[in-house]
């Protein structure tokens, strides 16, 4: 599940429960070479390249509840970046590859935080009582995509990359969620069940 490109198209970062629970694979892009990365009794799933390809950030249930990690691309090294009794989910690094974005219930609600790479810095950038998921960076490090349903369900809303000028793109009866960017920044796609 969640297959993530590298970042020079040469491969593919995903998780997978084929031996039990789920745990982050890589693999060539023609699907060879499939190693897995991470190999402990706990679940390991979304896996977020870096943007220069050394890193893969993901989540862990190893510590008791989901965490944001990191690991070097080959599996090695694998830090907590978050420690909280909390959930926290959807790491998405920032194009420059000095931050990270995340979603977490750590103050009642789900709300969108950016920490710096190495876990410090940590900053809330979004503040309801509803729910903020899904957080996607532009192209350019400006502004960050996310879905909330703090309107009575599910839309894309849009922000500035400091929380500042939160706005809402879709305005639809049905659940729209899980926003990407087009390359030039200029469009965003998202899942919807409209």
């Amino acid at each position: 599940r969640d297959p993530t490109w590298s970042p020079d198209g040469g491969q593919i970062a995903f998780y997978s429960i084929r031996n039990g629970n789920n745990e982050i694979y890589v693999m060539n892009a023609d699907g060879s070479g499939q190693t897995n990365l991470t190999n402990n009794a706990a679940g390991d799933y979304n896996p977020a390249w870096s943007p220069d390809g050394r890193q893969i950030a993901f989540v862990s249930e190893r510590d008791g509840n989901d965490e944001i990690y990191v690991m070097n691309a080959d599996g090695s090294g694998q830090t907590r970046l978050t420690d909280i009794f909390a959930g926290d989910n959807d790491p998405a690094w920032s194009p420059d590859g000095r931050q990270i974005a995340f979603w977490s219930h750590r103050d009642g609600y789900a709300e969108i935080y950016v920490m710096n790479a190495d876990g410090s810095g940590l900053t809330r950038l979004t503040d309801n009582a509803a729910s903020d998921t899904n957080p996607a960076w532009s192209p350019d490090g400006r502004q960050i995509a996310f879905a909330s349903n703090r309107d009575g369900n599910y839309e894309i809303y849009l922000m500035n990359a400091d929380g500042s000028g939160q706005i809402r793109l879709t305005a639809n009866a049905a659940r729209d969620v899980e926003p990407a960017w087009s390359p030039d920044g200029r469009q965003i796609t998202f899942r919807s069940e409209r």
